[in-house]
């Protein structure tokens, strides 16, 4: 049988997609920030969780290990994701 030839050019628009998949998941993540602020402006809540965002690593290591992911990466990673929803949520309940 015949090797398949590798294309490079098919490869990279394949990483493409990934890379837009991601983008747009990040956006909707983002997206229900507003609805977080709101209800811990509402409640007096404070924007940091340590206890939530320990669980939520935890679990998401977890997955990581499990798909063989590093889990030092998807901790740095996820670690710029909650900074950012923390941001968000900071702007929208302090009105910067």
């Amino acid at each position: 049988m015949a090797k398949k030839e590798i294309d490079i050019n098919e490869i990279r628009k394949h990483i493409d997609r990934i890379d837009n998949v991601i983008i747009n998941a990040l956006a909707e993540r983002m997206s229900v920030m507003p609805d977080v602020a709101d209800y811990k402006k509402e409640k007096s809540i404070p924007i940091f969780d340590e206890n939530r965002e320990i669980a939520i690593m935890g679990k998401l290591k977890k997955v990581a290990a499990e798909h063989g992911l590093e889990e030092s990466f998807v901790e740095e990673v996820f670690l710029s994701v909650f900074n950012e929803s923390k941001r968000i949520q900071d702007q929208i309940i302090n009105k910067k």
